[in-house]
C-alpha cells in the first residue's frame, strides 16, 4: 500500500501530531477561560470590596472627629473631618462605578442618600459652635450616631455581597479547573492508546524485515553463507533485503574462488618448503608445527598436525632462541660455528646453524620459521684448520724453545765473550723469539679451548679480590706512563665460580689493550656490578674495563674478537690479534658473554659476565630469609 518508509512514518506520525496539536489548543483555551474568570473577579468584585473597606475606614474617622468636637478639640475635629470626608466620597464614587451584582445598585444609592443626610447633620453640628456642648451631644446621639450606624451597615452589606460573589466565582474556577484536568487525563490516555497502536503497527512493519536481515547476517558471521531474506515489501526495507541477498550470493562466490586460491597457495607454499634441502619448520605461537619439509621431519622429528594436538619438542639450542623470538625479541641468526647444532643423519654427524625468524602481520605475532643451514663442510674445514694450527704451533714450539735457549746461552757468554754489536743482535733475536713463542703459546691455548680440551679449575673467588688483584698488577705501569688506573666494585657482590688463572689472563689482555690505546693523562676503570634482575638472586656478575683512549670504529666492532684481527691503524706493536679471541673463548667456556662498545675518540668499554658461585648465592638467600 505504502511504497516508501517515509510515507509509512508520515502515516504513523501525522495522527500523533494532530492529537498533540488538539490537546495543546484545548489546553490554551481552557487556561484562557480560567484566566478570564480570575481577571473578572479581581477587576470587579475586588474593587468593590476595597471601596467598601475605604468607606468604612473614612466613616470611622468622621465619627471620631465629631467626638473630638464634643470633647472640646474643635480645631483637630474640623481638620480630621475635612480630611476624611473626601476619602469617603472618593470610595463611594468608585462603588457607584463598579456595580456588577444584583441589588448592589440599590445598596450604593442608599449609601449615597444616607451620606448626604449625614453631611447635613454634621453641618448643623458644627454650626452650633463649641459653646453649645450639650446641644451638640444631644444632636450626636439622637441623629448623627444612628445615621453613622446605618451607613456602616449598608457598607458592610456591599462588602459582604462582593466577598460572597468572589468566593462563588473562585469555587466555579476550581470546579472548571478540576473538570479540565479530568478531561485532559482522559484525552492523554486516549492519545497514548492511539499512539501505542500506531507504534506497534509501525514497528512491526519496520522491525520484522530488519530482524530477518539481522538473523541472516549473524548466520553469515558464523560461516553459514547460504542465507536468503524474503523481500515482502517494495520500500527501502525491501531494497535492503534484495541487497543482502546479492551480498550473500557474492560472498559465496568469493568464498568458493578464495578457497580454491587458498588451496593452491597452500600447495605452492608446501611445495616451496619441501624443495629446500635443509630443514625448514613453521610453527604457531603455541609452538605447534604448522609446516615442515621432509628434511625437518627426518632430522628434527617435526610433524605438522591439523589441530595442533601433537607437540614438538625442538633441540635445546633451537628451543632457547625460539622462545626468545616468540616472546617478541628480535630474529635470531647466529653466524658463529660455535652455535652449530649437531644432528646424526644416516649414521653420520651433520652440523646446522639455526635461524629463527618471526612471522608477523601488522606487528601481530603469528608464529616463527625455523631454518637450519647445513654448515657441515665449513665445520670440517674449521676443524682441519684448528688441527693444522695446533700441529704447526706444536711443531714450531720445540725449535723455538731450542733457539731461545741457544740465544740465552750466547748472552750468558758460555761459549765465549761477545762484543757490543753481537750483544745487540742477540738481544733483538731473543725479543723476536720470545714474541714468536708467546704467539705459538697463544695459538695452542686458543686451539685447546676451542676444541674443549682445556679443563677449567673452577672454584669460588671473591669478586672484589679478583678486580683488586687485576688492578694492583698494573698499578706501577700506570703510574710510569701517566694513566689513571682505578677500580669500582659495587658493595655486597657475590663470589664468582671461575678458573682464576684463565680469568686473570682475560683481565691481562683487556687492561694491556686499554694501555695500548690510552694516552698520558687518560684513565682506565675496572668495575664490577651484579646482573640486572627483576626479582631473585643474580646468576652472573658483570665486569667492565673502560678506557678514555682512541676508541674503535663501529665497522670494526663485530670483528675484534676474531682470530688474527687487528684494527687498521692500530699502534699496538707486537700484537698478533689473538688476545681478544682468547679472552672470548675463556669467557664462553665459563658460560658467560663478552661485548665491546665504543665511540671513536671517546674510548672503548669491554664488558663480560661470569657465573655466580652457587654456594654463596644460596647462603645469601638463606640470610635474607
Amino acid at each position: 500500500m505504502f511504497k516508501t518508509l517515509r510515507t509509512k512514518f508520515l502515516v504513523g506520525i501525522v495522527p500523533l501530531l494532530a492529537i498533540l496539536l488538539g490537546l495543546g489548543l484545548w489546553a490554551v483555551s481552557m487556561f484562557w477561560q480560567l484566566g478570564g474568570k480570575i481577571d473578572l473577579i479581581l477587576r470587579e468584585n475586588y474593587t468593590s470590596v476595597r471601596a467598601a473597606e475605604g468607606m468604612k475606614e473614612a466613616l470611622e474617622r468622621l465619627d471620631s472627629a465629631l467626638l473630638f468636637a464634643i470633647g472640646g478639640e474643635e480645631t483637630q475635629a474640623i481638620e480630621q473631618f475635612q480630611q476624611s470626608q473626601p476619602v469617603f466620597e472618593e470610595n463611594l464614587a468608585i462603588e457607584l462605578r463598579t456595580i456588577t451584582l444584583p441589588n448592589e445598585d440599590e445598596m450604593a444609592a442608599s449609601l449615597k442618600t444616607l451620606f448626604e443626610r449625614y453631611k447635613t447633620q454634621t453641618s448643623r453640628f458644627f454650626a452650633l459652635g463649641p459653646t453649645n456642648k450639650e446641644e451638640r451631644t444631644k444632636l450626636y446621639f439622637s441623629q448623627l450616631l444612628p445615621t453613622f450606624n446605618a451607613i456602616k451597615a449598608k457598607a458592610d452589606e456591599v462588602l459582604n455581597i462582593n466577598q460572597r460573589n468572589m468566593e462563588e466565582e473562585s469555587q466555579r474556577a476550581r470546579d472548571a479547573a478540576a473538570s479540565s484536568i479530568r478531561l485532559m487525563i482522559v484525552a492523554l490516555v486516549a492519545a497514548a492508546v492511539v499512539a501505542t497502536f500506531i507504534s506497534i503497527g509501525l514497528s512491526r512493519t519496520i522491525l520484522i524485515p530488519i530482524r530477518d536481515v539481522t538473523r541472516g547476517a549473524r548466520a553469515m558471521a558464523r560461516g553459514d553463507l547460504d542465507q536468503v531474506v524474503g523481500a515482502t515489501t517494495r520500500d527501502e526495507l525491501g531494497e535492503l533485503a534484495d541487497a543482502f541477498n546479492v551480498m550473500a550470493r557474492t560472498i559465496r562466490d568469493f568464498r568458493q574462488a578464495g578457497t580454491a586460491r587458498l588451496l593452491r597457495a597452500q600447495k605452492t607454499a608446501q611445495a616451496t618448503i619441501d624443495s629446500f634441502p635443509d630443514p625448514v619448520v613453521v610453527i604457531d605461537t603455541t609452538g605447534s608445527v604448522e609446516r615442515a619439509n621432509p628434511a625437518a621431519r627426518r632430522l628434527l622429528g617435526a610433524v605438522p598436525s591439523e589441530d595442533g594436538s601433537i607437540p614438538w619438542t625442538p633441540p635445546a639450542l633451537i628451543k632457547a632462541i625460539l622462545d626468545d623470538v616468540l616472546a617478541g625479541k628480535p630474529d635470531q641468526s647466529p653466524t658463529s660455528l660455535d652455535h652449530a647444532l649437531c644432528v646424526r643423519d644416516a649414521g653420520q654427524e651433520r652440523f646446522f646453524l639455526p635461524r629463527v625468524l618471526a612471522i608477523r602481520d601488522d606487528e601481530v605475532m603469528l608464529g616463527a620459521a625455523v631454518v637450519l643451514t647445513d654448515v657441515t663442510r665449513f665445520r670440517l674445514m674449521d676443524q682441519l684448520k684448528s688441527d693444522m694450527v695446533s700441529t704447526v704451533s706444536h711443531e714450531l714450539k720445540t725449535p723455538l724453545t731450542g733457539l731461545q735457549m741457544a740465544v740465552h746461552l750466547l748472552l750468558e757468554e758460555v761459549v765465549g765473550p761477545l762484543n757490543t754489536k753481537q750483544v745487540e743482535l742477540l738481544l733483538a733475536a731473543r725479543q723476536d723469539s720470545d714474541r714468536l713463542l708467546n704467539m705459538v703459546n697463544d695459538l695452542l691455548d686458543l686451539t685447546r679451548i676451542e676444541q674443549g680440551r682445556v679443563k677449567l679449575d673452577l672454584h669460588g673467588v671473591s669478586t672484589s679480590d679478583l678486580v683488586k688483584a687485576a688492578v694492583e698488577q698494573f698499578q706501577s705501569r700506570a703510574n710510569d706512563i701517566g694513566v689513571s688506573l682505578k677500580s669500582d666494585v659495587a658493595p655486597g657482590l657475590l663470589d664468582v665460580r671461575i678458573d682464576q688463572e684463565r680469568v686473570s689472563h682475560v683481565f691481562d689482555n683487556l687492561i694491556n689493550n686499554a694501555f695500548a690505546h690510552t694516552s698520558r693523562g687518560g684513565s682506565i676503570v675496572v668495575s664490577a656490578e651484579p646482573e640486572p634482575t627483576n626479582n631473585g638472586m643474580p646468576h652472573f656478575v658483570w665486569f667492565q674495563v673502560k678506557d678514555t683512549g682512541d676508541g674503535v670504529p663501529a665497522e670494526h666492532l663485530p670483528k675484534i674478537f676474531e682470530r688474527f684481527y687487528r684494527v687498521p691503524g692500530s699502534d699496538a706493536k707486537g700484537s698478533a690479534g689473538l688476545g681478544l679471541a682468547i679472552a672470548r673463548e675463556i669467557i664462553v667456556a665459563h658460560g658467560g658473554q663478552i661485548t665491546a662498545e665504543s665511540e671513536p675518540g671517546e674510548g672503548a668499554t669491554f664488558r663480560f659476565s661470569l657465573p655466580v658461585a652457587m654456594s654463596t648465592a644460596k647462603g645469601s638467600e638463606s640470610d635474607e630469609s
